[in-house]
């Protein structure tokens, strides 16, 4: 793919992913990209839409100052434009219609491509890298899927993140239609979708949260892909900011944030003690922390 091609995807992939991922809106994941021309993506790029540009900038800004007092953030960089392709190909994953019966090979070797592309983006150089990088991707794993059964008099039909046609729902009340209407959320997004199985998918959805390590920790309560201690989230936490903006991050999601941090020290391999002590001190932190934040609330 030549420099020209690739800016022209790079730029769809900014107006139907990013843009609705920063500043919310119906989001329609483009062509899969693949590992290496994911990594290309971010080299030298700027958003052709300035406008666009300028929105999305404030969004991460916002998105900032919930948990840091900042006015700027640094621009996407080549990691970030990597990750946001990976993200694209990640719900391509859910995309029942991404090949037919003689091709599902194609999701095996979409979930490698992302692999290999987790494994060459960096994590984040500095705490500031880290909130950039969140600032971006902090509504990840709000994204879900719609999908439809529609039902009438002589039958019913089915339909995954797609409009139910408007013929099977005409004359409702005559053909008794009902539509029965779901949210389907992304760590559930494979489910029935042959050619590659809910671990598999778990587990490269796990690995791209690592390489943005605040929103890894942000989401540490979620009910998918299980949160599990990575060398970027252990980094993070290891100083001070890090752990204040990790926390205030976990104070806005609510739940027994302790209690998984904690099970996730346990699944830590044995040896690795530096990794245990960190993650069991900021565990520690947390819950007393939340207690008293809780305490504080019952007195006021």
């Amino acid at each position: 793919m030549d420099d020209e091609d690739l800016g022209l995807r790079c730029e769809e992939l900014a107006h139907a992913v990013l843009a609705p991922l920063v500043l919310g809106g119906h989001l329609v994941p483009v062509r899969p990209f693949g590992g290496p021309v994911a990594l290309r993506c971010g080299v030298d790029r700027r958003l052709a839409d300035a406008d666009l540009a300028a929105r999305i900038d404030v969004a991460r800004v916002r998105r900032a100052r919930l948990l840091a007092p900042v006015d700027t953030l640094p621009p996407l960089d080549e990691a970030s434009f990597a990750l946001l392709a990976g993200l694209n190909d990640i719900l391509q994953l859910g995309n029942h219609r991404l090949t037919s019966p003689l091709t599902r090979g194609r999701y095996a070797r979409l979930a490698a491509n992302l692999r290999w592309l987790c494994d060459r983006v960096p994590a984040p150089r500095d705490v500031e890298g880290a909130l950039a990088r969140h600032a971006t991707f902090a509504r990840a794993l709000e994204l879900a899927r719609v999908d439809s059964k529609v039902s009438w008099w002589t039958g019913s039909a089915s339909f995954r993140g797609e409009e139910p046609p408007a013929r099977l729902l005409a004359w409702r009340e005559i053909r008794r239609v009902q539509v029965d209407a779901r949210r389907v959320p992304l760590a559930d997004m494979v489910a029935g979708v042959p050619g590659i199985s809910p671990d598999d998918y778990s587990e490269v959805l796990g690995l791209w949260l690592t390489r943005t390590p605040l929103t890894d920790l942000a989401t540490a309560t979620r009910s998918g892909p299980p949160f599990a201690w990575s060398a970027s989230t252990l980094s993070l936490v290891a100083t001070a900011p890090g752990r204040a903006l990790a926390f205030r991050a976990l104070a806005r999601q609510g739940g027994d944030a302790s209690a998984v941090l904690r099970r996730a020290v346990a699944a830590i391999p044995a040896g690795l003690e530096e990794a245990r002590r960190l993650g069991e001190g900021f565990a520690a932190e947390v819950g007393e922390g939340m207690a008293a934040h809780e305490a504080g609330a019952r007195e006021g």
